[in-house]
Protein backbone atom coordinates (compact mmCIF):
# COMPACT_ATOMS: atom_id res chain seq x y z
CA UNK A 1 0.00 0.00 0.00
CA UNK A 2 1.73 3.19 -1.11
CA UNK A 3 1.75 6.50 0.81
CA UNK A 4 -0.95 8.07 -1.36
CA UNK A 5 -3.32 5.20 -0.66
CA UNK A 6 -2.52 5.35 3.05
CA UNK A 7 -3.58 8.98 3.20
CA UNK A 8 -6.64 8.39 1.04
CA UNK A 9 -8.24 5.64 3.11
CA UNK A 10 -9.25 7.89 6.05
CA UNK A 11 -10.78 10.33 3.60
CA UNK A 12 -12.75 7.58 1.87
CA UNK A 13 -14.12 6.27 5.17
CA UNK A 14 -15.03 9.78 6.29
CA UNK A 15 -16.83 10.35 3.00
CA UNK A 16 -18.97 7.28 3.64
CA UNK A 17 -20.31 8.98 6.76
CA UNK A 18 -20.71 12.50 5.37
CA UNK A 19 -22.06 11.75 1.87
CA UNK A 20 -25.68 11.48 3.07
CA UNK A 21 -25.50 14.94 4.60
CA UNK A 22 -23.27 16.60 2.01
CA UNK A 23 -24.86 15.59 -1.27
CA UNK A 24 -26.03 19.12 -2.02
CA UNK A 25 -23.49 21.01 0.08
CA UNK A 26 -21.20 23.73 -1.23
CA UNK A 27 -19.35 24.46 2.00
CA UNK A 28 -15.60 23.92 1.48
CA UNK A 29 -15.28 22.52 5.01
CA UNK A 30 -17.58 19.54 4.39
CA UNK A 31 -15.81 16.31 5.27
CA UNK A 32 -12.66 18.00 6.59
CA UNK A 33 -13.11 16.84 10.21
CA UNK A 34 -12.08 13.34 11.20
CA UNK A 35 -13.77 10.82 13.50
CA UNK A 36 -17.01 11.38 11.59
CA UNK A 37 -18.77 8.54 13.39
CA UNK A 38 -19.20 10.94 16.32
CA UNK A 39 -21.78 12.81 14.22
CA UNK A 40 -24.01 9.75 13.73
CA UNK A 41 -26.93 9.45 16.23
CA UNK A 42 -26.32 6.57 18.62
CA UNK A 43 -29.86 5.47 19.49
CA UNK A 44 -33.22 4.72 17.92
CA UNK A 45 -35.19 7.39 19.78
CA UNK A 46 -32.80 10.22 18.91
CA UNK A 47 -32.43 9.03 15.32
CA UNK A 48 -36.19 8.80 14.73
CA UNK A 49 -36.48 12.41 15.91
CA UNK A 50 -34.02 13.58 13.26
CA UNK A 51 -31.22 13.80 15.82
CA UNK A 52 -33.20 16.55 17.59
CA UNK A 53 -32.23 15.68 21.15
CA UNK A 54 -30.47 18.67 22.75
CA UNK A 55 -33.32 19.50 25.15
CA UNK A 56 -34.24 15.92 26.14
CA UNK A 57 -33.55 14.64 29.65
CA UNK A 58 -33.89 11.37 31.49
CA UNK A 59 -32.56 9.25 28.62
CA UNK A 60 -29.17 7.55 28.30
CA UNK A 61 -29.14 8.34 24.57
CA UNK A 62 -29.04 12.01 25.53
CA UNK A 63 -25.47 11.67 26.79
CA UNK A 64 -24.21 11.53 23.19
CA UNK A 65 -25.93 14.84 22.35
CA UNK A 66 -26.13 16.77 25.61
CA UNK A 67 -24.59 15.19 28.74
CA UNK A 68 -26.90 17.27 30.96
CA UNK A 69 -29.73 15.10 29.63
CA UNK A 70 -28.57 12.29 31.92
CA UNK A 71 -30.40 14.04 34.76
CA UNK A 72 -33.87 12.54 35.05
CA UNK A 73 -32.63 8.95 35.11
CA UNK A 74 -34.03 7.83 38.47
CA UNK A 75 -32.64 4.30 38.80
CA UNK A 76 -29.69 2.26 37.71
CA UNK A 77 -30.27 2.01 33.98
CA UNK A 78 -28.60 0.33 31.02
CA UNK A 79 -29.11 0.97 27.30
CA UNK A 80 -28.07 -1.00 24.25
CA UNK A 81 -28.49 0.19 20.66
CA UNK A 82 -27.58 -1.59 17.42
CA UNK A 83 -27.48 0.08 14.02
CA UNK A 84 -27.40 -1.39 10.53
CA UNK A 85 -25.85 1.54 8.69
CA UNK A 86 -25.00 2.29 5.07
CA UNK A 87 -23.04 -0.01 2.72
CA UNK A 88 -22.88 -2.92 5.19
CA UNK A 89 -21.41 -0.85 8.01
CA UNK A 90 -22.63 -1.37 11.57
CA UNK A 91 -22.66 0.57 14.82
CA UNK A 92 -23.35 -0.10 18.47
CA UNK A 93 -23.92 1.91 21.64
CA UNK A 94 -23.83 0.66 25.23
CA UNK A 95 -24.38 2.81 28.29
CA UNK A 96 -24.83 2.29 32.02
CA UNK A 97 -25.99 4.97 34.50
CA UNK A 98 -25.87 5.14 38.29
CA UNK A 99 -27.72 7.92 40.16
CA UNK A 100 -25.84 9.37 43.13
CA UNK A 101 -26.82 11.55 46.06
CA UNK A 102 -26.27 14.80 44.16
CA UNK A 103 -24.70 13.76 40.88
CA UNK A 104 -25.49 11.17 38.22
CA UNK A 105 -22.77 9.13 36.52
CA UNK A 106 -22.75 7.09 33.34
CA UNK A 107 -20.23 5.08 31.35
CA UNK A 108 -20.82 4.70 27.61
CA UNK A 109 -19.22 3.05 24.60
CA UNK A 110 -19.88 4.06 20.98
CA UNK A 111 -18.61 1.67 18.30
CA UNK A 112 -18.66 1.92 14.50
CA UNK A 113 -17.45 -0.86 12.18
CA UNK A 114 -16.74 -0.46 8.47
CA UNK A 115 -16.47 -4.20 8.05
CA UNK A 116 -14.05 -6.09 5.85
CA UNK A 117 -12.57 -4.26 2.85
CA UNK A 118 -10.37 -5.35 -0.04
CA UNK A 119 -6.72 -4.29 -0.12
CA UNK A 120 -5.26 -3.62 -3.59
CA UNK A 121 -1.97 -2.44 -5.01
CA UNK A 122 -1.42 0.42 -7.48
CA UNK A 123 -2.48 -1.83 -10.35
CA UNK A 124 -5.72 -2.87 -8.68
CA UNK A 125 -4.54 -6.37 -7.83
CA UNK A 126 -6.29 -8.02 -4.90
CA UNK A 127 -3.94 -8.31 -1.91
CA UNK A 128 -6.43 -9.67 0.59
CA UNK A 129 -8.67 -7.85 3.07
CA UNK A 130 -8.39 -5.54 6.04
CA UNK A 131 -10.72 -4.06 8.67
CA UNK A 132 -11.53 -0.56 9.89
CA UNK A 133 -13.44 0.61 12.95
CA UNK A 134 -13.97 3.60 15.24
CA UNK A 135 -14.47 3.54 18.98
CA UNK A 136 -15.26 6.09 21.69
CA UNK A 137 -15.58 5.53 25.43
CA UNK A 138 -16.70 8.24 27.78
CA UNK A 139 -17.71 9.01 31.33
CA UNK A 140 -20.65 11.35 31.95
CA UNK A 141 -21.32 13.43 35.05
CA UNK A 142 -24.45 15.57 35.45
CA UNK A 143 -26.20 17.37 38.26
CA UNK A 144 -28.67 20.14 39.02
CA UNK A 145 -27.41 23.47 40.39
CA UNK A 146 -28.73 26.92 41.25
CA UNK A 147 -31.74 25.72 43.28
CA UNK A 148 -32.37 23.01 40.71
CA UNK A 149 -33.09 25.62 38.03
CA UNK A 150 -30.07 24.67 35.95
CA UNK A 151 -28.69 21.27 34.94
CA UNK A 152 -25.04 20.88 33.92
CA UNK A 153 -23.34 17.91 32.31
CA UNK A 154 -19.94 16.91 30.97
CA UNK A 155 -18.51 13.97 29.02
CA UNK A 156 -14.85 12.95 29.21
CA UNK A 157 -14.05 11.07 25.99
CA UNK A 158 -11.32 8.80 24.71
CA UNK A 159 -11.57 8.23 20.94
CA UNK A 160 -9.79 5.61 18.86
CA UNK A 161 -9.79 4.78 15.15
CA UNK A 162 -8.15 1.88 13.32
CA UNK A 163 -7.67 1.35 9.57
CA UNK A 164 -5.70 -1.80 8.77
CA UNK A 165 -2.36 -1.28 10.56
CA UNK A 166 -2.88 2.45 11.04
CA UNK A 167 -4.41 4.01 14.13
CA UNK A 168 -5.37 7.42 15.42
CA UNK A 169 -6.57 8.53 18.85
CA UNK A 170 -7.90 11.67 20.49
CA UNK A 171 -9.27 13.03 23.75
CA UNK A 172 -12.22 15.37 24.07
CA UNK A 173 -14.93 16.76 26.34
CA UNK A 174 -18.59 17.56 25.75
CA UNK A 175 -20.36 20.28 27.75
CA UNK A 176 -24.11 20.59 28.17
CA UNK A 177 -26.77 22.61 29.95
CA UNK A 178 -30.54 22.35 30.42
CA UNK A 179 -32.94 24.88 31.89
CA UNK A 180 -36.71 25.32 32.19
CA UNK A 181 -38.14 27.48 29.40
CA UNK A 182 -40.20 30.66 29.67
CA UNK A 183 -43.51 28.77 29.46
CA UNK A 184 -44.81 25.70 31.26
CA UNK A 185 -43.78 22.44 29.68
CA UNK A 186 -40.75 23.88 27.87
CA UNK A 187 -37.10 22.93 28.35
CA UNK A 188 -34.14 24.79 26.84
CA UNK A 189 -30.88 23.02 26.06
CA UNK A 190 -27.43 23.70 24.64
CA UNK A 191 -24.27 21.66 24.17
CA UNK A 192 -20.77 21.94 22.77
CA UNK A 193 -19.33 18.60 21.70
CA UNK A 194 -15.91 17.14 20.84
CA UNK A 195 -13.68 19.86 22.26
CA UNK A 196 -10.22 18.38 22.38
CA UNK A 197 -7.20 17.36 20.36
CA UNK A 198 -5.84 14.47 18.34
CA UNK A 199 -2.93 12.79 20.15
CA UNK A 200 -1.75 10.62 17.24
CA UNK A 201 -2.68 10.75 13.56
CA UNK A 202 -2.85 7.80 11.19
CA UNK A 203 0.56 8.65 9.79
CA UNK A 204 3.29 11.13 10.60
CA UNK A 205 2.14 14.64 9.73
CA UNK A 206 -1.49 13.56 9.16
CA UNK A 207 -3.86 14.60 11.93
CA UNK A 208 -7.62 15.06 11.56
CA UNK A 209 -9.49 17.75 13.41
CA UNK A 210 -12.36 16.73 15.68
CA UNK A 211 -15.98 17.31 14.53
CA UNK A 212 -16.85 20.11 16.96
CA UNK A 213 -20.53 21.05 16.99
CA UNK A 214 -22.61 23.55 18.95
CA UNK A 215 -26.27 22.69 19.44
CA UNK A 216 -29.10 24.69 20.98
CA UNK A 217 -32.77 23.88 21.07
CA UNK A 218 -35.93 23.37 23.02
CA UNK A 219 -38.47 20.70 23.79
CA UNK A 220 -42.06 21.49 24.65
CA UNK A 221 -45.02 19.52 25.95
CA UNK A 222 -48.10 21.55 24.95
CA UNK A 223 -51.03 21.50 27.33
CA UNK A 224 -54.53 20.44 26.31
CA UNK A 225 -53.57 18.27 23.33
CA UNK A 226 -55.74 15.25 22.34
CA UNK A 227 -52.76 12.96 23.04
CA UNK A 228 -49.52 13.58 24.98
CA UNK A 229 -47.11 15.31 22.63
CA UNK A 230 -43.46 16.36 22.77
CA UNK A 231 -42.18 18.86 20.18
CA UNK A 232 -38.46 19.40 19.58
CA UNK A 233 -36.40 21.91 17.61
CA UNK A 234 -32.60 22.16 17.40
CA UNK A 235 -30.15 24.40 15.60
CA UNK A 236 -26.83 22.71 14.85
CA UNK A 237 -23.60 24.61 14.13
CA UNK A 238 -20.81 22.18 13.08
CA UNK A 239 -17.23 23.19 12.33
CA UNK A 240 -17.26 21.26 9.03
CA UNK A 241 -20.59 22.28 7.50
CA UNK A 242 -23.24 25.00 7.38
CA UNK A 243 -25.61 25.52 10.34
CA UNK A 244 -28.90 23.67 10.00
CA UNK A 245 -32.16 23.06 11.86
CA UNK A 246 -33.68 19.72 12.83
CA UNK A 247 -37.17 18.94 14.07
CA UNK A 248 -38.89 16.08 15.86
CA UNK A 249 -42.17 15.10 17.47
CA UNK A 250 -42.97 12.32 19.90
CA UNK A 251 -46.62 11.30 20.07
CA UNK A 252 -47.86 9.02 22.84
CA UNK A 253 -50.62 6.85 21.45
CA UNK A 254 -52.51 4.19 23.40
CA UNK A 255 -50.90 3.49 26.74
CA UNK A 256 -47.13 3.11 26.39
CA UNK A 257 -46.89 3.20 22.60
CA UNK A 258 -44.98 6.06 20.93
CA UNK A 259 -44.73 7.36 17.36
CA UNK A 260 -41.78 9.56 16.34
CA UNK A 261 -41.30 11.47 13.07
CA UNK A 262 -38.27 13.69 12.48
CA UNK A 263 -36.67 15.90 9.86
CA UNK A 264 -33.19 17.36 9.39
CA UNK A 265 -32.56 20.33 7.10
CA UNK A 266 -28.93 19.26 6.74
CA UNK A 267 -30.19 16.66 4.28
CA UNK A 268 -32.63 18.92 2.43
CA UNK A 269 -32.96 17.99 -1.19
CA UNK A 270 -34.15 15.08 -3.30
CA UNK A 271 -32.66 12.32 -5.34
CA UNK A 272 -35.25 11.23 -7.87
CA UNK A 273 -38.58 10.99 -6.10
CA UNK A 274 -37.10 10.20 -2.67
CA UNK A 275 -36.94 13.09 -0.18
CA UNK A 276 -33.87 13.43 2.03
CA UNK A 277 -33.83 14.29 5.71
CA UNK A 278 -36.94 12.39 6.82
CA UNK A 279 -36.79 9.84 9.61
CA UNK A 280 -39.39 7.90 11.54
CA UNK A 281 -39.70 5.40 14.33
CA UNK A 282 -41.63 4.25 17.33
CA UNK A 283 -41.29 2.74 20.74
CA UNK A 284 -43.08 0.76 23.40
CA UNK A 285 -42.67 0.43 27.17
CA UNK A 286 -42.78 -3.17 28.38
CA UNK A 287 -43.76 -3.93 32.00
CA UNK A 288 -43.01 -0.32 32.96
CA UNK A 289 -39.30 -1.19 33.02
CA UNK A 290 -38.06 -1.73 29.48
CA UNK A 291 -38.14 0.68 26.55
CA UNK A 292 -37.86 -0.86 23.09
CA UNK A 293 -37.36 1.67 20.27
CA UNK A 294 -36.90 1.45 16.51
CA UNK A 295 -35.89 4.05 13.90
CA UNK A 296 -35.71 4.04 10.12
CA UNK A 297 -33.95 6.42 7.74
CA UNK A 298 -33.56 6.03 4.00
CA UNK A 299 -30.80 7.49 1.83
CA UNK A 300 -31.47 7.23 -1.94
CA UNK A 301 -28.78 5.31 -3.85
CA UNK A 302 -27.02 4.39 -0.60
CA UNK A 303 -29.55 2.31 1.29
CA UNK A 304 -31.60 2.23 4.47
CA UNK A 305 -30.53 2.68 8.07
CA UNK A 306 -32.22 0.62 10.79
CA UNK A 307 -31.72 1.16 14.53
CA UNK A 308 -32.99 -0.84 17.46
CA UNK A 309 -32.54 0.22 21.09
CA UNK A 310 -33.43 -1.41 24.40
CA UNK A 311 -33.29 0.46 27.71
CA UNK A 312 -34.03 -1.06 31.09
CA UNK A 313 -33.95 -0.07 34.77
CA UNK A 314 -32.96 -2.41 37.58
Amino acid sequence: MNSTMRKSIPLILAALLVVPVAAEATNDNVGTAGFSFLKVPVGARASALGGTFTAVSGDLEATATNPAGLVGVKERTAALSLTSYLVDTEAGFLSFAVPGDRRLWAISVNYFSFGEMVRTDEDGQNLGTFNAFDFAAYITAAQKVWSNRLTLGVNFKAIYSSIDDFTSDAYAVDLGVLSPGPIDGMTLGASLSNLGSVRNGYTHGFEDSLPVVFKAGFSHRPAHTPVPLLLLVDINVPNDNDPFFSFGAEIQLAGDLYLRPGYSLQQTGAAGDDPLGLSAGGGVVVKKMYHVDYAFTSFPDLGDVHRLSVTGSF
